[in-house]
């Protein structure tokens, strides 16, 4: 892996930097341990796969092991991708403050790291409400359906919500990709194209 151009750092370099980083800003005491256990152990191998390259959005939202890292799902880069999404969203809903976002969750977890869905969720609405967004967080397990029809209950549009909750919280395995992208473009024709 080549350190990023024109940064002049070689790739050890910039892993001591990423890893430098993290030990200042991760506050999971699990996550933040592992980290220093593979510092410790000069686990170099292992702490690339964990710092390699940041995780990316795509059409099916963020996807990556939960654990320690940059590339991985865990408390910071939930938050700090939160904050980025936050950003986003204002730029694009002059009326997001108002109407807010619904956020929910499934099942899965991941207890050596403390990550799950359930948490990410509330790291996720916490970092809403801090920035004065509005958020209706599902208190259990809840299928992406469900997040429609709270949608529908709210009188609101789909914008933003549909989005956060495929950001955060994918639905469940047992949906093929095929499946999703069918609903989800009959959901986009319904709720966004009607505006």
């Amino acid at each position: 892996m080549a350190a990023p151009e024109g940064s002049g750092l070689g790739e050890d370099a910039r892993l001591d930097q990423e890893t430098a980083q993290w030990l200042r800003w991760d506050k999971n005491s699990l996550t933040l341990e592992a980290v220093k256990r593979l510092i410790a152990e000069g686990n170099k191998e292992e702490l690339r796969k964990c710092f390699g390259a940041r995780m990316e959005f795509g059409t099916a939202g963020l996807r990556a092991a939960m654990g320690p890292g940059i590339s991985r799902m865990n408390d910071l880069t939930i938050i700090q991708t939160t904050q980025g999404f936050c950003r986003y969203l204002e730029k694009q809903f002059s009326d997001l403050k108002q109407k807010g976002i619904v956020i929910s969750f499934d099942a899965r977890a991941h207890p050596s790291s403390g990550g799950s869905s359930r948490r990410f969720a509330r790291l996720a609405a916490t970092t809403f409400i801090s920035q004065g967004i509005p958020v209706y967080l599902f208190s259990d397990i809840t299928p992406t359906p469900f997040v429609l029809e709270a949608l529908k209950a709210l009188e609101w549009r789909l914008r933003p919500s549909l989005c956060l909750k495929n950001f955060l919280a994918l639905p469940s395995r047992r949906w093929n990709e095929k499946a999703l992208r069918k609903l989800l473009t009959f959901l986009i024709r319904k709720y966004i194209l009607e505006l």
